[in-house]
């Protein structure tokens, strides 16, 4: 290869170079705008009562996912759910009682992912909770 072709394809590999960092760049960037989008809603989105009596962690997680829904002060129908994603099998005879008031829902979540023995973590797509047991494989 002669040095006019090492220059050009020097030149060709730099672009390829530039051309993956920026995707890559836009890709996480867009990640992290998901998760802020998503740690806003946790913030702005406050449940004025979560009554929860003797009820499985699915059962707590879906009424929480009904309030969330109702008290969510965004105004488009299409943005306003909070998708929640239970990694891992609750355990059947784990009962929870919880009882809070004017609570936002990130911190709702947090309480009732942690009686229930579970890890939270914000993701574009929503809220992951995984059992422990699964966090440690």
């Amino acid at each position: 290869m002669n040095s006019h072709n090492r220059k050009h394809f020097a030149i060709f590999i730099s672009f390829l170079f530039v051309l993956t960092a920026s995707f890559l760049f836009a890709e996480d960037q867009a990640q992290k705008d998901g998760r802020s989008a998503m740690e806003k809603k946790l913030q702005t989105i406050f449940l004025p009562t979560v009554a929860l009596k003797q009820v499985s962690f699915p059962e707590a997680l879906e009424t929480i996912r009904k309030q969330s829904r109702l008290y969510d002060p965004e105004e488009d129908p299409e943005k306003k759910d909070v998708n929640f994603i239970l990694k891992g099998a609750a355990e059947a005879d784990r009962t929870i009682t919880l009882m809070l008031t004017n609570v936002s829902l990130g911190d709702a979540l947090r309480l009732l992912s942690s009686l229930a023995g579970y890890s939270m973590k914000i993701e574009k797509q929503g809220i992951v909770f995984e059992t422990a047991e699964r966090n440690n494989q």
